[in-house]
């Protein structure tokens, strides 16, 4: 979502989103070592004591932070499946605009991979949506895999690893489609349907704009927090 589509929320909402957006530009810019109390309510222009109106403590901020940056995800990536009945074609399109995210917007990455920001939340939420689409793709006779716990695993970890790499600059994200179908051939389809749906036409929904916050987010992306 646009800042020019940004909901105005009320004063605790706006307050809330510049301590994470300080919090966001002080991780980005200085690393985990000066992220602070003060530092992120002097950044974001209050007195420390207005942060304890909004987190108990610094471990209560980086957990919001891992709410937000899987929310922010799901939004960026729910319009990709709506209505959309087969398993393959959902998988292939989050991964794709997965990816994409991580690659092409280096902040995410960033967050994720750098300074180490609740990555674990937002594997955990994609390996649920990968485990939803692989056991209905295996049900359905489209994944033609055994175990659906290893399966899904190693899908996962896999889809982690090409967007670290794809961070680090080891992967261009012209690789993206062909990852993607690499992933769809390995769960059983063939090399020309998983090339085809790696490769898919289709209009991606907007890059997430970062630093992210809660009022960015669409009324239908909160109601699922």
């Amino acid at each position: 979502m646009s800042t020019a589509r940004r909901r105005s929320g009320t004063k605790r909402e706006r307050t809330l989103d510049q301590l994470l957006v300080s919090a966001q530009t002080i991780l980005m810019e200085e690393g985990v070592a000066s992220l602070g109390v003060r530092q992120i309510a002097t950044h974001a222009g209050l007195v420390s004591a207005t942060f304890y109106n909004y987190f108990l403590d610094m471990g209560a901020l980086v957990s919001e932070l891992g709410d937000l940056l899987g929310a922010t995800h799901a939004e960026a990536t729910a319009g990709l499946i709506v209505d959309q009945k087969d398993p393959s074609v959902r998988f292939a399109r989050i991964t794709r605009q997965t990816l994409r995210i991580i690659a092409l917007r280096p902040e995410f990455g960033r967050l994720m991979f750098d300074v180490g920001l609740s990555v674990i939340r937002l594997s955990a939420a994609l390996r649920v949506q990968l485990k939803d689409d692989i056991a209905d793709g295996m049900e359905r006779g489209i994944f033609k895999r055994a175990d659906l716990e290893v399966t899904n695993s190693m899908v996962a970890g896999a889809i982690e690893g090409l967007g670290r790499d794809l961070h680090r600059g080891v992967l261009s994200a012209s690789m993206i489609d062909t990852a993607t179908a690499t992933l769809l051939h390995h769960l059983g389809l063939s090399a020309a349907a998983a090339t085809a749906l790696g490769e898919e036409a289709i209009e991606f929904p907007p890059l997430p704009a970062m630093p992210m916050r809660w009022l960015d987010l669409s009324p239908a992306t909160l109601l699922g927090r």
